[in-house]
């Protein structure tokens, strides 16, 4: 009888977490008729600060006939902000159907009740930049006429030295 070494008997291949982790999240998304994670990702940019900060999307149901445009059923914290999503329906249809890049969705469905808890990640502060970055980027900017670019450079400069001083 032979010997068979371990790589012989495995037959699942090693895979990324990510790999992983994106499979599932498919099916699960696929099932609330989410193309992928990105709408939830992105609903604070969609929907804008006020309705995004308060709202989620749940799911999008299709009818039966895909050509036409479905449902997003979009859950609420709160009852005050239905008027406004409903005020602001035709502008979050236009936003979500550019993000889609066709007409995905024709009506929001609202749903009233809480929100799912989402801890919030503060970054901590960043360090103050050294004095030698801080002069090396005031010179390579000074020819640089226009004064607003150039101070808004400088402002960006400063920030990337901040960030690789952390990273």
């Amino acid at each position: 009888m032979r010997e068979t070494t371990t790589a012989e008997t495995r037959k699942a291949k090693t895979q990324s977490v990510g790999r992983a982790v994106s499979g599932l999240a498919k099916r699960a998304l696929d099932k609330r008729g989410f193309v992928d994670a990105s709408i939830v990702n992105e609903w604070p940019t969609i929907a804008g600060s006020l309705i995004g900060g308060n709202s989620l999307p749940e799911k999008i149901s299709f009818p039966r006939d895909r050509s036409k445009p479905g449902t997003l059923h979009l859950r609420l914290e709160n009852g005050a902000l239905s008027t406004e999503v409903m005020h602001f329906e035709p502008v979050l249809l236009e936003r979500l159907n550019r993000f889609f890049g066709f007409r995905a969705v024709g009506k929001i469905k609202i749903i009233q009740g809480p929100l799912p808890s989402v801890e919030k990640r503060t970054r901590p502060p960043l360090p103050p930049i050294k004095s030698e970055a801080r002069i090396a980027i005031e010179q390579s900017l000074d020819t640089v006429s226009d004064a607003e670019i150039r101070d808004a450079l400088i402002q960006l400069g400063k920030h990337v030295a901040q960030r690789r001083a952390v990273d």
